[in-house]
């Protein structure tokens, strides 16, 4: 799990995103796997941490959107019941502010009223806590979750 955070957010780049094509070809055979563990259960104790938390929301989200895995509908909704049930038992604050912003993704991206009404209210909360180097990038986001 920490090798998997550690590749993320070296290609992740203060809230740029992750693009496949930038990927090594390692990197990539080591998020497949990933996948592919996630898919037989071999990752569900994951989920009882905040970090390997976030790994799953990450691997269930925009990981498995970046290679078009056929569960990725699927994923998307447990994501989104572990970045909730997660918030639920505090392990968001256990988090840097860009983890977390990783971490609120199924609700930046949810079309539900209250999932976007909790999303706000969780960066309000948070507002003061991102470092000025990455805050630009925070602040475009706090922005579109605000208007959708």
């Amino acid at each position: 799990m920490e090798g998997f955070l550690q590749q993320w957010f070296h290609h992740y780049q203060k809230g740029d995103g992750v693009e496949v094509n930038e990927l090594s070809e390692a990197t990539q055979v080591h998020w497949k796997t990933l996948l592919c563990q996630l898919k037989a259960g071999e990752l569900d104790s994951w989920q009882n941490s905040p970090p390997g938390r976030l790994s799953l929301i990450l691997l269930m989200g925009p990981v498995a959107h970046i290679f078009e895995d056929e569960h990725s509908i699927s994923f998307q909704r447990r994501a989104h019941e572990l970045c909730v049930s997660g918030v639920d038992k505090g392990f968001d604050t256990q988090l840097n502010p860009i983890q977390r912003r990783c971490f609120y993704d199924p609700l930046f991206y949810s079309t539900r009223a209250e999932d976007r009404a909790l999303l706000i209210k969780l960066l309000d909360g948070m507002q003061f806590q991102v470092e000025q180097a990455v805050r630009p990038a925070w602040s475009n986001w706090y922005q579109q979750a605000q208007v959708s």
